[in-house]
């Protein structure tokens, strides 16, 4: 037990880094101090010592550690984010040679039209529906210089199977209401909107479902920006002529709606040679059939 008096004794004195020169315990302050070069030779001596000492006890697991290396990059597989991208664009029938003939399978070229038209359907697969091949041929018998403008206006024309939720971009219509909201647009054959006219297959009472959006589509384009055709004084008068004779409610529909539906309707009927079907939509007034087909030939020339 230490005593008062030799509080601290137990230390050893000054701190070692104030005494100079280190002395290990065992060692004189004038022992020789070896030199680095002997120093770096002995530990070298040792690691290897202790090599030869782990190949005697564990000599498996050392030739493991010395055959396994990594293998050369060139031998991985390399991928990028284009590999996990899962192929979501449409199969598209080619059109044939401007100078082929009619083969009836839809691919009948348009002429000026090629340039935004989409055949959404699988040439491989066989021709499409019948009503499809009708939509193709439709365009192609347009007169050229409403093919030209059609091309020229127009950010797309699709045709394939199903109704308009079916395609293009167009699902987010599907279990959509119509804008009269008597059906949705799932039982829809053809739309226009957004410089973009889409026909599928579905059975419609339209005498040409293409000629009836490619109507929809003049109306529009062939307007002033943010105008129509239909709501030119012009049409607008003869519409009102017609309003009595109407055979369809459809075409009565308030808000220029019906006015929009009649010029479509009427321009399918005087484009696909269906002049009889103008006729039954006033009720069988020729005159006024008469006088609205002038309207269209003076305008567009058919």
């Amino acid at each position: 037990m230490a005593q008062p008096g030799d509080r601290g004794r137990h230390r050893r004195g000054p701190r070692w880094w104030q005494r100079g020169g280190y002395t290990q315990q065992g060692r004189g302050a004038d022992a020789p101090e070896r030199s680095p070069e002997r120093v770096r030779e002995r530990l070298q001596e040792r690691i290897q010592d202790g090599r030869e000492r782990v190949q005697e006890r564990f000599p498996e697991r050392l030739a493991e550690r010395v055959h396994a290396v990594t293998a050369p990059v060139v031998d991985r597989p390399q991928y990028t984010w284009r590999d996990f991208e899962l192929d979501d664009a449409p199969t598209r029938a080619r059109p044939h040679r401007p100078d082929a003939p009619d083969l009836g399978d839809g691919r009948r070229h348009c002429g000026p039209l090629e340039r935004v038209l989409h055949r959404e359907w699988d040439a491989a697969d066989g021709p499409p529906s019948a009503d499809a091949v009708r939509a193709v041929d439709s365009l192609a018998r347009l007169p050229e210089n409403l093919k030209l403008m059609l091309a020229a206006t127009l950010d797309g024309i699709y045709v394939g199977r199903g109704g308009v939720p079916d395609l293009d971009d167009m699902g987010y219509l599907r279990g959509a209401p119509l804008p009269s909201g008597r059906a949705t647009w799932d039982v829809c054959a053809g739309a226009y909107g957004d410089r973009k006219i889409v026909v599928g297959d579905r059975p419609s009472p339209t005498p040409d479902v293409m000629m009836h959006e490619v109507g929809h589509a003049l109306d529009d384009v062939d307007a002033h920006p943010g105008e129509w055709v239909s709501d030119s004084p012009e049409f607008a008068a003869l519409y009102e002529e017609c309003f009595p004779l109407f055979a369809s409610a459809f075409h009565r529909q308030p808000g220029g709606l019906g006015r929009k539906e009649f010029f479509a309707d009427a321009f399918a009927a005087i484009a696909s040679r269906q002049r009889p079907a103008l006729v039954d939509m006033l009720g069988g007034d020729t005159r006024a059939a008469l006088n609205v087909m002038l309207f269209f030939n003076r305008r567009y020339g058919i």
